[in-house]
């Protein structure tokens, strides 16, 4: 047997030179995978299991080798040709590294020259805030925790100029940063995030309006995985001149949002006995009544927590299922103001007092539900990839409790990491990448859009400000009858995960390399 296996491969015996090179070959070659590539792509489970990305790798190497089966062993071109178009194909895997995998399991391909995370701590040339100055948290101009004020995926925007969403922002500043998937809490005249650099996993506050760095907190841990990067994931929260942030380990801090000092500081998993999900903890602290709430860890016993405020004391722990990586969400139904929180397999609505389960849906998602539950009326939307879909929950106060009641469930929307956004009976979401719009009232597909890749989206008055998955932001009007792009500009060029937050005028975007803050 020759290279690769085929008999003839090295056969010498007829001079390449007298022979025309086989080029009609290798198209045959080539179209043969292209057409086992279209064919595969067109069966609904393996793009819907959120598998499309590792399909595309899959035939992008077939292709490759099928070309260098052809040049070695098939071509008839002289064997200098050869080595030069060997060396064509292998001299760009010597140029790129892979950083991570995007959202569809597709490595994320970086020349080996580009921007790094930093991994040294910024200086400190920020200005504190005064003494008994208010961090304030409320109004159009914060955004003091993930999804915002509201915890819908929406602002007003009513502080915007007139025609904003047709114009280019002003760039106020751009600034280094370590990895991680954190999101910016706006609160006062500062902006909160937190990122790992290098050993040293990080709470920083950044001027709002220079991007600064006024303080920073930092722990000695490092959460690292190869699918889904590096450092932490979960956003801050700001409430009542203090700062809540949770690490990828389960390191939960409670700040002073003037100073960074610590004011208290636990593993919230090692007190559970709960461990650390594969994907690291990832929910944004909901603060509410004097409690934390939290998801806990892997283990499927009460994995929804609170903790006090003031001194991080364990106060209940309630659920039955392991946690998921969505944040909960305060809100009332039927009602009754509660908790609602999305777990592997089911969503549930728990009594903030006590953390008693008042109803739970099971949604039939064992995997990575990311996207935090939506509340609509007394209605309960949540969305996960990997095939599973959407679903809408009703919220009734029956005889004996409450009842949840599914009124429609839809695979034309799986949002896999991305939050979604209602308006005006419509709701607008990532299905895969895709953009999408669902009729509310039935969950019938109303429209579908163009590919973003596994971003975010904000919901901003009638428009929306979709974060792509490579750093591009499009603003896209809350169109039901279609897809309408206003514009679109580049903010940053790497894989993009984080929340894009808008607070008042200023559009904050960051990824595991940069930050970037426009003004409009």
């Amino acid at each position: 047997m020759g290279f690769l296996g085929y008999p003839h491969c090295m056969n010498l015996d007829v001079p390449s030179s007298k022979k025309s090179p086989r080029w009609r070959l290798l198209l045959i070659m080539e179209l043969v995978v292209a057409v086992v590539w279209i064919v595969l792509k067109s069966i609904p489970n393996f793009v819907e299991q959120g598998w499309g990305g590792a399909l595309d790798l899959l035939f992008l190497v077939a292709g490759i080798g099928v070309t260098l089966s052809w040049i070695i062993c098939f071509s008839r071109l002289q064997w200098k040709q050869r080595v030069i178009g060997i060396g064509l194909i292998i001299l760009p895997a010597a140029l790129v590294k892979i950083d991570g995998h995007t959202g569809s399991f597709f490595p994320q391909l970086s020349w080996r020259w580009s921007n790094q995370s930093a991994t040294e701590m910024p200086d400190l040339v920020g200005v504190m805030a005064q003494e008994g100055e208010a961090i304030q948290t409320t109004g159009p101009a914060y955004f003091p925790r993930l999804l915002g004020q509201n915890m819908n995926n929406r602002v007003t925007g009513e502080l915007l100029p007139d025609g904003w969403e047709r114009k280019v922002p002003e760039e106020l500043w751009r600034i280094e940063m370590g990895e991680g998937w954190s999101a910016f809490a706006v609160a006062g005249k500062f902006a909160y995030t937190m990122d790992q650099r290098g050993s040293t996993e990080t709470t920083i506050c950044f001027e709002l309006l220079t991007g600064y760095a006024v303080w920073t907190h930092s722990e000695e841990v490092r959460f690292e995985e190869s699918m889904g990067g590096d450092g932490p994931r979960s956003t801050p929260t700001v409430a009542n001149g203090r700062v809540y942030s949770l690490g990828a380990t389960g390191l939960l801090n409670c700040l002073d949002a003037r100073t960074g000092s610590l004011i208290w500081g636990k593993n919230i998993l090692k007190e559970t006995n709960q461990s650390v999900p594969k994907w690291a903890k990832s929910c944004s602290p909901l603060v509410v009544d004097e409690k934390v709430i939290l998801t806990l860890g892997s283990k499927a016993e009460k994995s929804l927590g609170a903790f006090s405020v003031d001194t991080g004391e364990l106060v209940w722990r309630s659920g039955d299922y392991p946690s998921s990586y969505a944040s909960p969400v305060v809100a009332t139904l039927a009602g009754k103001r509660q908790i609602v929180a999305i777990q592997q397999k089911a969503v549930a609505g728990f009594e903030i007092k006590t953390g008693k389960e008042l109803w739970s849906f099971p949604i039939g998602n064992p995997q990575s539900n990311c996207a935090s539950p939506l509340v609509v009326g007394d209605t309960v939307i949540t969305s996960s990839g990997y095939g599973y879909g959407t679903h809408r929950i009703q919220i009734k106060k029956g005889e004996t409790g409450f009842e949840a009641t599914e009124l429609w469930h839809s695979l034309k929307l799986k949002a896999k990491f991305a939050d979604m956004v209602v308006k005006d009976g419509f709701l607008y979401g990532l299905n895969d990448g895709r953009m999408t719009c669902l009729n509310l009232e039935n969950g019938k597909s109303a429209w579908r859009g163009g590919n973003y890749g596994h971003g975010q989206i904000l919901g901003v008055g009638e428009h929306m400000i979709v974060q792509g998955e490579q750093g591009d932001i499009s603003v896209l009007e809350l169109n039901p009858n279609e897809e309408e792009v206003v514009m679109d500009f580049d903010a940053l060029d790497h894989r993009t995960w984080n929340h894009p937050v808008l607070a008042g005028r200023i559009l904050l975007v960051r990824n595991d390399r940069e930050a970037v803050a426009f003004q409009y």
